[in-house]
Formats: structure tokens, sequence, C-alpha cells
């Protein structure tokens, strides 16, 4: 594309420059090199020129202007500007920045496309108008590396993609990254934290079709931390077509030194019809699967599906699934079950056949079959087959945060069955936990069902924590301590890992999957038996007992103070009703209550537990029309649906205005853990097992 590189640099920082230029380079039509100025008058020239003509401007400015220089550069191009709440809670979190050093930082235009530095100090950004883009990048060491690879590159990776100019080609356009659908990003997603766990990477030999890889991870931040692409070098010479895809897959990962190599074969014909292989090969052996493509699919979709299965068989090649030498038949991909087999019907007809390289070096026959979905293989080896699952898997669509389907579960009891059947729990808990009382390592689950779907467990985690708005928890002990009591409550229901009616998110961060996968498998015990553990969002200053909201005692829920919360801008909320308006809330709830003529004497609040100071606290009973009911139904029953964040508020009448002023203190139900409460506690030292010792205090941590 169409680039300008333009410096405001005081000192000398050709380095930083170079760092810059080298990691723009691929997306620049010709070699690129930063015009560099001394001062802002002298490169505003330059710069307006570059507005006029230049897809994508680059400025690079000296970090001691950098907020300044910004700030006249936004105003010049009559940008209006807003403080980005990101920035401002990283700054906060991990700088002793004054209040004005954190605006000056936070500033950004609006709708700007914002690339965090470590700390929040000197973040880069973004603005796009119509084609036209202008980066704001800082001249900063220290932070410059993180802001171009986690976000400059992504960036500009999936902005090429996007705008690329569409010509007219005889054959079909290769596909794009919008093409791919969430499924795709889960088959990524999946295999790129598998080779993150293991250390390993991937080097993919650079035929024509594996442009359509390159693609499917440009939406990836750390998509190029685990796929390399090497020169394709191997001559096909008089090798057979399954032995040169192994070879070929050989050859790069030999080239770059990986633990695995891949190729993606072009598209090719014979009497079954249009086909593909991929492969992937470690040190000792290749799997080679020859795809099929189906009646009236388009060239371009063919291709989209045999890159995700390459990708998936990545995934399966990492996990150790199959048996070297033996032939696997009988099972489609749409016959699959497991993480990948959501998206059913992708490819008419697949053959899988593990493929010894040794064989390829000693001149050996390999036996490949090739069969099309309706026929029936006829081998003598060992078949390896899997459970068909029937029909489309059902879309869960009503569904809670797992905060929330926590007490509605403990209100209403679990849909799912329990793993053992028991008698009725001696502790009066809508869950039946007996029988669950330790794990083992086989214990630990590899994967869960929910909302219908297999998924793998440490993102089907990762995304329940990701859903609870996790972007504003940004410490690893606290996600850390949230991911144990996640798991926890999983194990309490005891329901074989399967559950359903609960949020998920579509993306999550790399801090929240390396936080899960620090601590999973390790919960809270409780008397031998796995506790129950609700957390929810922020407290009124301290927390209260579960008995207050569900009834029952747990020894270990006791009120505890969480007094940084009350710094928290969600801290206190107010909202005003009409003295009409409630009264329709009231007789809408029950009919039979009678309202007198002063409406001063309609509700008051007759026990709390004193959580906010001696007249304010999470509310036990309040008398409504003269019944007395729990704070708890108050919420979410006569005021449902008015958005009280939670049940500790006071309630005030003003006869002037003929209101009724609610202020409300916290978010969510006050029980267990405060997950900004969590934070606070982490970004001031405190491990996770801390945290959880303080918000569910006798439990035992438990691996």
């Amino acid at each position: 594309m169409d680039m300008k590189l333009l410096a405001l640099s005081a000192g000398e920082n050709s380095g930083i420059l170079a760092r810059i230029s080298g990691a723009l380079s691929s997306f620049a039509q010709e070699n690129a090199a930063f015009a560099v100025y001394p001062t802002l008058k002298a490169m505003l020239p330059d710069f307006a020129a570059a507005v006029k003509n230049a897809r994508l401007i680059v400025l690079a400015i000296d970090k001691s202007q950098y907020n300044v220089v910004r700030a006249k550069l936004c105003a010049a191009l009559s940008l209006r500007v807003t403080q980005d709440d990101k920035i401002y809670r990283l700054l906060s979190e991990s700088t002793g920045l004054s209040h004005e050093e954190k605006l000056r930082n936070a500033v950004v235009p609006e709708g700007a496309r914002v690339f965090l530095s470590e700390d929040g100090i000197h973040s880069g950004f973004a603005v796009q108008k119509g084609a036209q883009c202008i980066l704001f990048l800082p001249l900063d060491s220290d932070r410059i590396d993180r802001i171009l690879k986690n976000g400059v590159v992504p960036y500009l990776m999936r902005r090429e993609v996007q705008q690329a100019p569409q010509k007219a080609p005889k054959a079909e356009a290769a596909p794009r990254a919008e093409d791919f659908d969430p499924f795709s990003a889960d088959v990524m997603r999946h295999t790129l934290n598998a080779l993150r766990e293991s250390g390993a990477r991937v080097a993919v030999s650079s035929t024509p079709a594996a442009q359509t890889l390159k693609t499917m991870g440009a939406s990836h931040a750390d998509f190029e931390d685990f796929f390399v692409f090497t020169p394709h070098v191997e001559d096909k010479g008089d090798y057979n077509t399954t032995d040169y895809a192994a070879l070929t897959a050989k050859s790069a990962r030999e080239l770059a030194k990986t633990q695995l190599g891949a190729c993606i074969s072009e598209m090719d014909s014979g009497e079954g019809g249009d086909f593909i292989y991929i492969t992937v090969a470690d040190d000792k052996t290749a799997v080679v699967r020859k795809l099929y493509r189906e009646d009236r699919e388009t060239e371009r979709d063919f291709m989209q599906d045999a890159t995700e299965e390459l990708v998936a068989l990545i995934a399966e090649k990492m996990s150790g699934r199959g048996a070297v030498g033996i032939e696997v038949a009988g099972a489609a991909p749409s016959e699959r079950t497991g993480f990948f087999s959501t998206k059913s019907g992708k490819i008419a007809a697949a053959v899988f056949a593990l493929v010894l390289i040794a064989a390829i070096v000693l001149g050996c026959v390999l036996f490949v079959r090739e069969s099309k979905k309706a026929e029936q293989p006829t081998t003598t080896a060992p078949i390896i087959t899997q459970s068909q699952t029937a029909g489309e898997t059902p879309v869960v669509t009503n569904t809670l945060s797992l905060s929330e389907l926590m007490y509605k579960e403990m209100r209403e009891g679990v849909g799912e069955t329990p793993a053992e059947v028991t008698t009725e729990n001696p502790s009066g808990a809508a869950i039946d936990i007996t029988g669950n009382a330790g794990q083992t390592a086989s214990d630990i689950p590899e994967t869960m069902l929910v909302n219908g779907r297999e998924m793998d467990a440490k993102e089907a985690l990762a995304k329940m924590l990701a859903a609870e708005s996790t972007d504003t928890i940004l410490n690893e002990e606290a996600l850390k301590a949230q991911a144990v009591a996640a798991y926890t409550y999983l194990k309490y229901r005891n329901t074989n890992w399967k559950i359903t009616g609960v949020s998920l998110a579509d993306e999550y961060s790399d801090e929240v999957y390396n936080a899960v996968r620090a601590v999973f498998g390790e919960y809270l015990s409780f008397g031998n038996a796995p506790a129950f553990t609700p957390f929810f969002r922020l407290s009124a200053g301290r927390t209260t007992a579960a008995d207050a909201v569900y009834g029952k005692n747990f020894p270990y829920l006791r009120a505890v103070d969480s007094v940084s919360d009350k710094t928290q801008d969600e801290y206190k909320t107010e909202l005003i009703f009409s003295a009409t308006d409630l009264r329709d809330l009231v007789l809408a709830y029950d009919a039979n209550l009678t309202l007198g003529d002063d409406p001063s004497q309609w509700i008051e609040i007759t026990r709390h537990d004193g959580a906010v100071n001696v007249g304010v606290g999470y509310v036990e009973t309040i008398s409504v029309g003269g019944k007395e009911i729990s704070g708890i139904d108050f919420v979410k029953k006569v005021l449902q649906g008015k958005n009280l964040p939670s049940q500790c508020f006071s309630v005030t009448y003003a006869p002037n205005t003929d209101e009724f002023m609610f202020e409300i203190y916290g978010v969510g139900y006050g029980v267990g853990m405060s997950l900004l409460g969590a934070d606070k506690m982490a970004a001031t030292g405190s491990g996770y097992a801390e945290i959880l010792s303080k918000f569910y205090g006798g439990t035992q941590l438990t691996a």
C-alpha cells in the first residue's frame, strides 16, 4: 500500500525507527524510510501533503513530545477526542502518574484503534477515514516492540486483507479474512493454544495454497509466533502425490528447525473429483489426508475448508491422537465428535492415512486408501471409529454469565443430570455434591460440553471468564483466582462437566487463557468436597453472608471487608422513580398490597447487614405495602427490569418532587469474591491463593 513515514525526533532514535520500518516493510509497495524532522513546524508541510496523497501515514514521535504533539495534530485534523478507559485503568494500576498525566496519556480520538503499551504510557493508536489511515506511534524503546507486535502489525494485516483491491481474475478469488466464519477462529485459536502449551512451532511450505492459511491467521495477533512459512523447495520428481506431500512437510520442518512441518497442496482432479492433500509431519511421521471437493462447492470455499482441516490436524498431531501406521477410515469430518465436530458436512469425503517418513527415505511402498464418503473401506487393517453426532448441535441463545447462572441454579436447581444419583444433599444445597469429594489427574477434564457443544475445557473456561467483562480485570493473580473459583463451581455442580445456559465470549485475551492454563485443575474444597464459590463484580466495601441471598448457610461465605471497592467508578449508582411508577411496580408484583396516601410509608428497609455504614447495607428484609419480603426479591421481582446493580441500597422519598431516590452500592449479589476487589489485591502484590483465602475463608486450595 502507499505509505508515508514521518518522524519527529529531536534525539538519537535511529534504532527505534529501523524497528518500526522493518515491522511495516511488508505493507509497503516499495522500500520506505522515515523522513526525520527536528520540529513539528518543519514536519507540518510534508504531513499536509501526505494527508492529501498517502493511504497510510505513520507518525513516529519522540516520547518526550508524544502527548503534546499528538494532541496538536488531532486538533489540526479536527478529530474529536475522548478518554480511553482501558488506557486509564492500566495507568492507574501500573504507574504512579498524577491524575493529569494519566489523562494526557489516555486521551485518544473518538473511534481510534488503540495499541496498548504494557503499562499504558505512550500507547499508540490509529485513526481511519475511508481508505486512509494515520498511525501515531511513540519513539519509546521500552514500549514500541509490544505496540508493534500485539497491535500495529495484526491491525495492518487485517486492514490490508480487507482493503485489497479486487481484481477480476479468471479463477475465483482466494478466501479473505472476513470469509472465515467464527468456527474458523475457534479452530485457529484452539491450535494456537495447543502450540503455546507445548512450546512448539510449525513450518509451512509456501505452496500457492499456503496464502489461504496466512489469511486465516491474519486476525490472530500471535499467529506469526507459531507459524513460519518456508520456501517451497522440493521437486516432485518420481514421488507419488502422497509421498511428495509428506516430503514437502518434512523439508519445511527441517528448513525452519521447528517441531512440526506442514503443507497444503494445490487442488488437483481425478476420477473421484477435485481434491487437495494436507500434511503435518514431525521428525518421525507424517499424517496425510486427501480431501475431496463437494459437488457445487466453490473453489474458494473448498480451499478455506481444507485450510481449516490442516489447522485442526496440527492440533491433533500435537495432542498425539491417532496411531502411527494405522489407517483411519470410516469417520468423515461430519461424523467426528469433539472440538472440531460442530461444522458438519464441511468436506464431502476425506481419506486419512498415517505415513512413515522413514518409509520415504528407505523407498518403502506406502499403502493409502482413497474413498468417497458413501463408500465403505475394505481393508484388514484396524479401523478407528468415532461416535456420530445426530443432527446439528442445538444453539443455546438464552444464556447468563457464570456469576448470574450460579445464583439461578442455587435458587432453582441444575438442569443437567448429576454424575451420581444420590439422596438429598445434607447441606440443603440445590446442587448435588455428594460423591464428588476429590479428583485424580484423570478427573481433570480435557473437554466440556457447553451449551450442547463439546469444547476444549481450558478454552471453555477462558470464554466464561471473558464473558464476565474481565477486560477490566488487569492482574494475572486476580484472573487466576477467578479461574479457580469458576472451575470449582463447575466441579461442585457434579454434572460430568456439562453445563447449559452459560454465556461464552467470542474472544478472550492471552492473559485470560494463560491464567486459566496456570491453575487449571485447582479447586477449593470444604469438608472434603468442592466448595460453592460464587463471585460478583464489585462489593459495597464489604461482602455479605450467603444466607442473605441464597437462604442457605455456608460457613466459608461470610462477610469480609473489600475496602478498595469503594474507590471504583461503579461503586455508587443513583436511580429515581416517580411515586406513580413505583406504585405500578409494586401492584404488578402483588395486586393485593395496599399502599396508603402517604408514599413515605410505602417502603421501609427492616433489616440490613451494615456493609456500607450503620444505616446502609445489603438489604435482608424490606417492608413493601406492609408485606415483608427479602431484599433480593425486592430487586429481582418488584423492581425487575429496572437494573438495580445490587441489593445493597438505601431509599428515600422526596415529597417536593413526589419521587423515590435509590442509592445503590456495588455491582452483583455481594456473596463470595469481589472481582474488582481481587484485582486491587493482586495489584498490591497478593497472589491468587491469598485472594481466595480472603474471600472463601476456611476452604482449602486443592490440586
